[in-house]
């Protein structure tokens, strides 16, 4: 691990998914550095959070975005590219209407006071059934990737399913090898409202909430559960709204993020 000190970082909440922001335009931060991204995720001995957000330059859009996980995987995040963006509009990196390349992807966002609603690429992949599923307690959405994958169960009760258990049994199935899944349980309260809970891989837990999961499920349930758009997400960590445009079009997922403190690490 190369040595890090006095880096100033932002640590954001976005409806209960956290993130360590890293203003990297200087490349003060060596994004091949995993193990410094585990050890400041880590709880009660560092900062601690969901994943670690890097905001670079881009010759092409308002600017680039990177995102590593806990373990240090790289990955794509609903939740902290609605945090990613806030951060632009604030420092004037970007204009209340942005667009930034995540990975190799290209998002949209517009900011609304604490509010960011996201564009981001249509979700591919779409499996209606994978015929894995032993609990008879759910019943299998499919599979979809919208940024990174999801395998999508409904049930009822989800706050009573062991989720910890049941996620960490699907997210590391062999049908999902090598890349794994999130595994998102949803419950369906109304037409145009579901539950969300999901097990996110890198993290290796439940989150309070997780953006690509929402427009997963979101999207999952309406074309297995005839819900409609715009669907309002219900997770542990507060609700997003999701809406696609079209069967195949992009979708969006739009709530609020919160700046929680910013800080200077002196050592990981």
């Amino acid at each position: 691990m190369a040595a890090h000190s006095n880096i100033w970082f932002f640590k954001f909440s976005a409806t209960g998914n956290d993130f360590i922001l890293i203003d990297n335009r200087e490349r003060i931060v060596n994004a091949d550095d995993v193990e410094f991204f585990h050890q400041i995720c880590q709880r009660r001995v560092s900062v601690g959070a969901d994943g670690v957000l890097l905001i670079e330059t881009s010759d092409e859009f308002d600017f680039s975005l990177r995102y590593f996980n806990p373990d240090g995987s790289a990955a794509e995040c609903g939740n902290g590219a609605r945090s990613a963006a806030y951060f632009a509009f604030k420092t004037k990196i970007a204009d209340s209407k942005m667009k930034f390349r995540f990975d190799e992807a290209i998002y949209e966002a517009e900011v609304k006071n604490n509010v960011v609603k996201l564009k981001l690429p249509p979700p591919r992949d779409w499996r209606d059934a994978n015929g894995i599923l032993e609990e008879t307690f759910l019943e299998e959405g499919g599979f979809i990737n919208t940024g990174v994958p999801h395998f999508v169960l409904f049930g009822r009760d989800i706050d009573k399913q062991d989720i910890h258990g049941l996620g960490e049994k699907y997210r590391y199935h062999s049908r999902f090898q090598p890349a794994g899944t999130n595994v998102d349980f949803v419950e369906v309260l109304s037409p145009t409202q579901i539950k969300l809970r999901t097990y996110e891989r890198g993290v290796e837990k439940e989150t309070l909430s997780c953006g690509t999961g929402c427009v997963a499920s979101a999207v999952v349930a309406h074309r297995k559960k005839g819900t409609r758009f715009a669907t309002e997400v219900v997770t542990p960590g507060g609700i997003l709204r999701v809406s696609q445009d079209g069967e195949n079009g992009p979708a969006y997922l739009e709530g609020e993020v919160k700046l929680v403190y910013e800080g200077k690490l002196i050592t990981p």
